[in-house]
């Protein structure tokens, strides 16, 4: 049985130890364009370590909640100060309108039904609350904002897209059971599931530079292998390890009223 990536004892010294593509400068990057007050209260879901928590209370001045599957990740996040819980983002155990926003990292790819989670997410998020959420998503035919676009989608509303450049290589949580890159999100399906729910789609940024400049650490450092299918009967039953139609992306959207 494979260690996941987040356990790793080296992986805290990437990316600021938010264990994500981009790390907290691509989360500083997304929130200096949001409307973002000390009065809000997010829900950090699949909060990891607390270290996007954490981050997000000391730069931001928000009160926030984590949420993870994995007792061990509630317990580090707690130890920030985090208050977190136990659970799954598909039966999220908070009461309706209980959140300004929720930040989602690299969990809905893991979730078993997109459409369950975008609707609890739905379900806890005040009218006119956010939804910010990244993961990794199948480039075809998808056109998105470059990172570091300068636009605010929370003034703008503008949901023009702008087509980026492929990825060559993706990250791979090689876990026993596969992990995000074995079902990367569809971004149409996606969307459809937010409108379903009430949100309108504000705007996407494709970070797959992100993506790639991970990958590349994780292989300097010697933490990810190159190539981890070693025998020809996992290589037939693995995902392709390094797909350029798999990119990282940035989505934010806004429940309406």
């Amino acid at each position: 049985m494979s260690t996941p990536l987040w356990q790793h004892p080296h992986m805290a010294s990437l990316e600021d130890g938010a264990l994500r593509p981009g790390g907290l400068a691509l989360t500083r990057k997304v929130y200096d364009r949001l409307a973002v007050s000390p009065t809000m209260h997010i829900l950090d879901a699949g909060c990891g370590t607390g270290a996007t928590g954490e981050f997000l209370q000391q730069q931001y001045g928000v009160r926030v909640t984590g949420l993870d599957l994995s007792p061990q990740n509630t317990a580090l996040t707690t130890a920030r100060h985090i208050p977190a819980v136990q659970g799954t983002i598909e039966h999220l155990p908070f009461s309706d309108a209980s959140f300004h926003m929720v930040n989602c990292d690299c969990v809905l790819s893991l979730c078993t039904s997109i459409e369950t989670a975008i609707a609890e997410f739905s379900r806890v998020v005040r009218p006119d609350g956010m939804l910010v959420l990244s993961d990794l998503y199948r480039r075809a035919a998808y056109r998105t904002q470059p990172c570091g676009t300068n636009s605010s989608p929370a003034a703008t509303g503008n949901t023009t897209q702008k087509i980026h450049t492929a990825a060559s290589c993706h990250f791979h949580t090689n876990t026993h059971t596969g992990g995000c890159s074995s079902a990367p999100v569809d971004v149409q399906r996606l969307t459809a599931a937010l409108a379903a729910t009430g949100f309108a789609h504000i705007d996407s940024i494709d970070c797959t530079k992100e993506l790639k400049e991970l990958t590349a650490k994780l292989i300097f450092s010697g933490i990810a292998p190159c190539c981890p299918a070693a025998h020809a009967e996992q290589a037939s039953n693995a995902t392709p390890q390094y797909d350029k139609h798999i990119g990282y992306i940035h989505l934010t959207a806004v429940k309406k009223e």
